[in-house]
């Protein structure tokens, strides 16, 4: 959420089918936070996908719409 934006959500997505076509996976980052509020971030770091999951999406996808 962006707090100046009265804590509206952002829009995100990736294109399962631009990654299919170019072959170019995303790059996650990822974090993880305290249980308890106030103590902050307890771990942080990037997630490189595999490629399957972006197959198995395109197959899923294709399955669903009749492509």
């Amino acid at each position: 959420t962006i707090p100046l934006l009265g804590f509206m959500g952002v829009p995100s997505a990736i294109d399962i089918t631009r990654v299919g076509s170019s072959g170019i996976l995303p790059v996650i980052n990822t974090a993880i936070a305290h249980k308890d509020a106030g103590v902050g971030m307890i771990g942080a770091g990037i997630v490189h996908p595999p490629f399957a999951c972006f197959e198995k999406a395109i197959l899923g996808w294709c399955e669903r719409y009749g492509v």
